[in-house]
């Protein structure tokens, strides 16, 4: 797990291989914040070549999420995360 920080809040990165080879990765927007801690997650669009690629998909996909303070990517709070395949 990768873990970046931007605008204040903490984005983590989760990737995995799939079955066919390609690479997917979830991240995890925490805001922790006077207001309490928020967490909000989500996947760029697709899949990758490699972990690199997907990995810095995902984090610009969160940037862009907090930036505009909504959805960008994938489905938030998870419901579409795969089971990617362990790696070798």
């Amino acid at each position: 797990m990768t873990e970046s920080g931007y605008e204040g809040r903490s984005i983590k990165l989760r990737s995995g291989r799939q079955k066919d080879g390609t690479w997917v990765c979830e991240y995890t927007i925490i805001d922790s914040s006077s207001t309490g801690l928020t967490h909000i997650t989500g996947y760029p669009k697709g899949s990758f070549s490699t972990r690199d690629e997907a990995e810095a998909a995902a984090l610009e996909a969160a940037q862009a999420e907090i930036d505009t303070g909504g959805p960008v990517g994938g489905p938030i709070n998870g419901s579409s995360w795969c089971n990617p395949a362990p790696e070798d």
